[in-house]
Protein backbone atom coordinates (compact mmCIF):
# COMPACT_ATOMS: atom_id res chain seq x y z
CA UNK A 1 0.00 0.00 0.00
CA UNK A 2 1.16 3.27 -1.03
CA UNK A 3 2.42 5.84 2.31
CA UNK A 4 -0.88 7.92 3.16
CA UNK A 5 -0.18 12.02 2.73
CA UNK A 6 0.58 13.16 6.08
CA UNK A 7 -2.64 15.13 6.66
CA UNK A 8 -4.38 11.78 5.88
CA UNK A 9 -2.23 9.81 8.14
CA UNK A 10 -3.32 12.71 10.61
CA UNK A 11 -6.90 12.12 9.79
CA UNK A 12 -6.81 8.40 10.10
CA UNK A 13 -4.91 8.46 13.70
CA UNK A 14 -7.45 10.80 14.15
CA UNK A 15 -10.77 8.01 13.14
CA UNK A 16 -8.16 5.76 15.26
CA UNK A 17 -8.53 8.19 18.54
CA UNK A 18 -11.92 9.05 18.33
CA UNK A 19 -12.83 5.44 18.66
CA UNK A 20 -10.83 5.10 21.49
CA UNK A 21 -12.48 7.83 23.15
CA UNK A 22 -15.96 6.45 22.27
CA UNK A 23 -14.67 3.37 24.08
CA UNK A 24 -13.53 5.27 27.37
CA UNK A 25 -16.62 7.29 27.03
CA UNK A 26 -18.84 4.48 26.96
CA UNK A 27 -17.97 3.30 30.37
CA UNK A 28 -19.66 6.46 32.30
CA UNK A 29 -22.24 7.08 29.59
CA UNK A 30 -23.24 3.68 28.02
CA UNK A 31 -24.60 0.47 29.84
CA UNK A 32 -22.82 -2.94 29.33
CA UNK A 33 -25.55 -3.77 26.58
CA UNK A 34 -25.95 -0.63 24.95
CA UNK A 35 -22.69 1.99 24.76
CA UNK A 36 -25.54 4.26 22.92
CA UNK A 37 -27.98 3.85 26.32
CA UNK A 38 -27.59 7.71 27.00
CA UNK A 39 -28.16 8.92 23.62
CA UNK A 40 -31.52 6.88 23.25
CA UNK A 41 -32.79 8.29 26.03
CA UNK A 42 -33.82 10.66 23.92
CA UNK A 43 -36.81 8.68 23.02
CA UNK A 44 -38.19 9.32 26.32
CA UNK A 45 -38.30 13.07 25.21
CA UNK A 46 -39.98 12.11 21.91
CA UNK A 47 -37.18 11.83 19.35
CA UNK A 48 -35.60 9.35 17.82
CA UNK A 49 -32.11 8.39 19.35
CA UNK A 50 -30.68 9.75 16.24
CA UNK A 51 -31.74 13.34 16.89
CA UNK A 52 -31.19 13.28 20.28
CA UNK A 53 -27.30 12.85 19.39
CA UNK A 54 -28.06 15.54 16.34
CA UNK A 55 -28.92 17.94 19.57
CA UNK A 56 -25.89 16.91 21.81
CA UNK A 57 -23.87 17.71 18.71
CA UNK A 58 -25.39 20.87 17.97
CA UNK A 59 -24.55 22.00 21.45
CA UNK A 60 -21.13 21.61 20.58
CA UNK A 61 -21.43 23.47 17.19
CA UNK A 62 -22.67 26.10 19.54
CA UNK A 63 -19.53 26.79 21.88
CA UNK A 64 -17.17 26.50 18.25
CA UNK A 65 -19.59 29.49 17.67
CA UNK A 66 -18.71 30.95 20.69
CA UNK A 67 -14.93 30.60 19.90
CA UNK A 68 -15.27 32.56 16.79
CA UNK A 69 -17.15 34.96 17.78
CA UNK A 70 -15.07 35.57 21.29
CA UNK A 71 -11.89 34.25 20.23
CA UNK A 72 -11.88 31.75 23.58
CA UNK A 73 -13.63 29.36 25.28
CA UNK A 74 -14.10 29.02 29.44
CA UNK A 75 -14.43 25.41 30.50
CA UNK A 76 -13.79 22.99 27.54
CA UNK A 77 -11.26 23.36 24.40
CA UNK A 78 -11.85 23.96 20.75
CA UNK A 79 -10.51 20.24 20.15
CA UNK A 80 -12.19 18.21 22.88
CA UNK A 81 -15.65 20.22 20.81
CA UNK A 82 -14.57 19.13 17.44
CA UNK A 83 -13.77 15.61 18.70
CA UNK A 84 -17.02 15.35 20.42
CA UNK A 85 -18.63 16.63 17.09
CA UNK A 86 -17.30 13.63 14.98
CA UNK A 87 -18.10 11.23 17.75
CA UNK A 88 -21.65 12.37 17.93
CA UNK A 89 -21.67 12.50 14.08
CA UNK A 90 -21.08 8.72 14.26
CA UNK A 91 -22.83 7.84 16.73
CA UNK A 92 -26.22 9.53 14.93
CA UNK A 93 -25.08 7.41 11.88
CA UNK A 94 -25.31 4.42 13.51
CA UNK A 95 -28.85 5.15 15.46
CA UNK A 96 -30.09 5.91 12.42
CA UNK A 97 -29.23 2.97 10.29
CA UNK A 98 -30.57 1.09 13.24
CA UNK A 99 -33.87 2.76 13.29
CA UNK A 100 -34.06 2.84 9.34
CA UNK A 101 -33.11 -1.17 9.23
CA UNK A 102 -35.88 -1.45 11.97
CA UNK A 103 -38.83 0.54 10.29
CA UNK A 104 -37.52 -1.25 6.70
CA UNK A 105 -38.17 -4.63 8.75
CA UNK A 106 -41.57 -3.67 9.99
CA UNK A 107 -42.60 -2.41 6.60
CA UNK A 108 -41.41 -5.81 5.09
CA UNK A 109 -43.45 -7.63 7.40
CA UNK A 110 -47.13 -5.66 6.86
CA UNK A 111 -48.81 -7.81 4.26
CA UNK A 112 -49.55 -6.13 1.07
Amino acid sequence: MDERHPNSARFHEILKELGDLHDLKQADYGRGDDPFANVRASAEWGMPAWVGAMVRLTDKVRRLQSLAQKGSLANEAAEDSFRDIAVYSCIALVLYEQEAKKLAEVESDVPF
